[in-house]
């Protein structure tokens, strides 16, 4: 049933010359890698800094669990299980759960979470959740299956940390509980991934698809998981930036912040997994990054701006 609705999309896609393609490779992308930490960042340095926290755990947990599924049921892609399909743009991986419906469901649904009294705007956000799923049956990259458990993964993400935060809010000493995990977690996954067996299968003499290249996204979301749970609690017991601030410090943060991202994700990390090896070496960038992001960026902004505001 999964592979002939794809094929039913598929046809529909010939018939109409393609002309949807590119609209949702776009809805895709707006749900997956550096847009998705890019409005974290935003949300959380310049707009709504308890929203942003609640966008960066959630987003990082459910890539976790979502890297667990992939890595554990290593479903193969859709023209993998039948040659009739053809995707619009070939993805990387397994296939399920589907990481994009994951990430969106964690990130519209953190949205809707934190403004559900804002009725227009969660219901925009449910539908970009709907839309970014059918986009990836649209261009053929997942199943029906696929894109329903990541969103309903994200959305348990959502619901359980809003159920976390809460318990948190009532005594904020708590709040250790949160770096405990991110630890006790990535060290088990870690151990998990790397110790577990992987399909091996072939066809024409190419390995279907590469464990080593799997594990290597698995060792990224579980740097990233491990960093903004230790960076969430440094923050929020440390650091402590405010908001309290003039909407041009705001842009200012916003615009070189955003630099800094595009910067480190398109320059550092391709260069530096290129000369230090993939595993451990995109680990250390990840955890690192979500690091720089939630704790050194925000110390340093707000250490120039009271020294501005000194003088």
């Amino acid at each position: 049933m999964d592979i002939m609705f794809l094929l039913f999309l598929q046809d529909f896609r010939e018939a109409i010359g393609g002309v949807l393609n590119d609209f949702f490779l776009q809805i895709s992308d707006l749900s997956y890698g550096i847009f998705i930490w890019t409005l974290a960042c935003i949300m959380f340095w310049a707009v709504d800094k308890k929203a942003g926290s609640f966008l960066f755990l959630n987003i990082g947990f459910s890539r976790f669990f979502m890297q667990l599924l992939k890595l554990t049921f290593c479903v193969y892609r859709p023209w993998i299980r039948c040659e009739k399909i053809v995707p619009v743009e070939e993805a990387s991986g397994y296939s399920f759960p589907s990481g994009h419906s994951v990430t969106a469901s964690s990130n519209y649904g953190t949205i809707i979470e934190r403004y559900r009294k804002y009725k227009p705007l969660c219901i925009l956000m449910g539908f970009m959740i709907l839309l970014t799923m059918f986009s990836r049956n649209y261009i053929g990259v997942h199943t029906p299956q696929d894109v329903i458990v990541g969103a309903l993964l994200g959305l348990i993400i959502v619901i359980i940390g809003s159920k976390v935060w809460e318990w948190i809010d009532k005594n904020p000493k708590r709040d250790y509980i949160i770096p405990c995990i991110g630890i006790v977690f990535t060290a088990l996954f870690l151990v998990y991934i790397s110790l577990k067996s992987y399909p091996m299968d072939y066809a024409g003499g190419n390995l279907l698809v590469d464990p080593n290249k799997m594990m290597i996204d698995g060792f990224k979301d579980a740097g990233r998981f491990l960093g903004v749970t230790i960076a969430w609690f440094i923050e929020r017991r440390f650091v402590k930036f405010s908001l309290n601030v003039s909407a041009i410090r705001k842009v200012t943060r916003c615009c070189f912040g955003v630099l800094m991202i595009m910067i480190y994700e398109n320059a550092l990390m391709p260069a530096v997994t290129g000369v230090a090896g993939s595993l451990w070496a995109s680990f250390a960038l990840t955890f690192f990054e979500l690091i720089l992001l939630i704790v050194i960026y925000p110390l340093c902004f707000s250490k120039l701006e009271s020294l501005k505001k000194a003088k």
